[in-house]
């Protein structure tokens, strides 16, 4: 790993906190705003932020410029969290834009080579990243000069735009990489092309409310996902390994609850039954995002801290452990376990009017996330306290 970003486990553990809070809050039945912001602009827009200052120096071979930067970006970001908690979403939506256009000046500059899909797929989610968090301002600060612009807008450029982005980009890279297999790059650049011009369909029909268009927009989403899916299937299919790795079982997790999420999008749009609303959000946010998140975390966090202990340690004449051997296989099972279950049960207490039955199914969501913490955040503080 040749460029470590010490401000990317704090950014995983500020999206942990805001995806704590949206479980929690849709637990006790609070108003699916709140959850719908907290989640999106907070635990999503948070967890690529600090992704991509780990991903884009690495994949440019390159180190960041004015690193303290890192830490105003960190500080707005905390501050549009601790906003969105009391519900002050107009001045929320100020820190997550200034968070995000101070990220993009950080981070523009170390792209050089536009080449490799990753990127192209990154700098497409940093575009509906910065997109989407003007698109906030103006859904909660309406100004007389400005078309009047939709929530629901706002909230799916970050969905779509910014994260489907994000994370189709990182899994076309780890995922032949994590099975020792070749990536189809002709294909990659299909699946690119093809999610550009779905997530514009899609969001087009947001932005002129016609849902209609929405529902066309998804349809087109879940062709471009399914020759995604192609891809991750040969790889699987292709690779000499005897047992997927648990990385990329929480990244298939992750894509089977994005496919239902853009079936019950695509439904509820063309149907206009929104009585659905809560359901899509639970699969697209918690499953797809939740399960993809998590695997990501898994794998690209434990290198950050190892590789930040390591330098010090190996100073001192001190043994660490193997990057490979810093987590426990039970412990990030079980984790995956109870985050499929907890989805499962959400999902099928939208159908049920009784507030045990949502209670109890976040409560085994929010087992699963405690033992996530204790699986990665709490492992990771001991191997850095060595």
């Amino acid at each position: 790993m040749f460029y470590v970003s010490k401000v990317t486990p704090f950014f995983f553990i500020l999206a942990f906190i805001d995806l704590f809070m949206a479980v929690f809050s849709h637990g006790i039945g609070y108003d699916y705003v709140f959850v719908g912001l907290v989640s999106v602009f907070g635990f999503i827009l948070h967890t690529i932020l600090g992704a991509a200052y780990q991903i884009i120096p690495n994949s440019q071979q390159s180190e960041l410029k004015n690193e303290k930067l890192q830490i105003a970006v960190f500080v707005a970001a905390s501050l549009s969290s601790l906003l969105m908690y009391i519900k002050n979403y107009q001045i929320a939506a100020l820190f997550a834009l200034t968070a995000v256009v101070l990220f993009t000046i950080h981070v523009l500059p170390v792209i050089k080579n536009y080449q490799p899909i990753t990127i192209r797929f990154l700098v497409g989610s940093l575009v509906y990243m910065n997109l989407g968090s003007l698109f906030f301002v103006l859904a909660y600060i309406p100004l007389d000069w400005i078309p009047f612009v939709p929530f629901q807008l706002a909230v799916h450029t970050i969905t779509t735009g910014t994260m489907l982005n994000a994370i189709l980009g990182v899994e076309l890279a780890w995922i032949p990489m994590l099975m020792m297999h070749t990536l189809n790059v002709r294909f990659a650049n299909i699946v690119f092309y093809a999610t550009q011009v779905s997530i514009f369909v899609f969001l087009t029909g947001f932005a002129i409310m016609n849902y209609k268009v929405v529902a066309a927009g998804g349809v087109l989403l879940l062709l471009s996902v399914g020759l995604f899916l192609w891809i991750v299937f040969n790889a699987i299919k292709n690779s000499t390994h005897k047992e997927i790795p648990f990385v990329v079982k929480f990244f298939l997790a992750g894509l089977v609850f994005l496919v239902a999420g853009i079936l019950s999008g695509a439904h509820l749009s063309g149907s206009e039954n929104f009585k659905f609303v809560p359901m899509h959000m639970v699969l697209m946010v918690f499953g797809f995002g939740g399960l993809t998140i998590a695997g990501a975390m898994f794998h690209l966090l434990p290198r950050i801290v190892w590789n930040m202990v390591h330098v010090k340690k190996a100073q001192e004449g001190k043994q660490i452990p193997n990057v490979f051997n810093i987590l426990s296989k039970k412990e990030t099972m079980i984790t995956f376990y109870l985050l499929i279950a907890g989805v499962i049960l959400m999902v099928g207490a939208t159908f049920i009017e009784l507030n045990t039955t949502r209670y109890v199914a976040s409560l085994i969501y929010l087992s699963g996330l405690a033992m996530f913490f204790k699986a990665l955040f709490y492992r990771l503080y001991l191997l850095y306290t060595l």
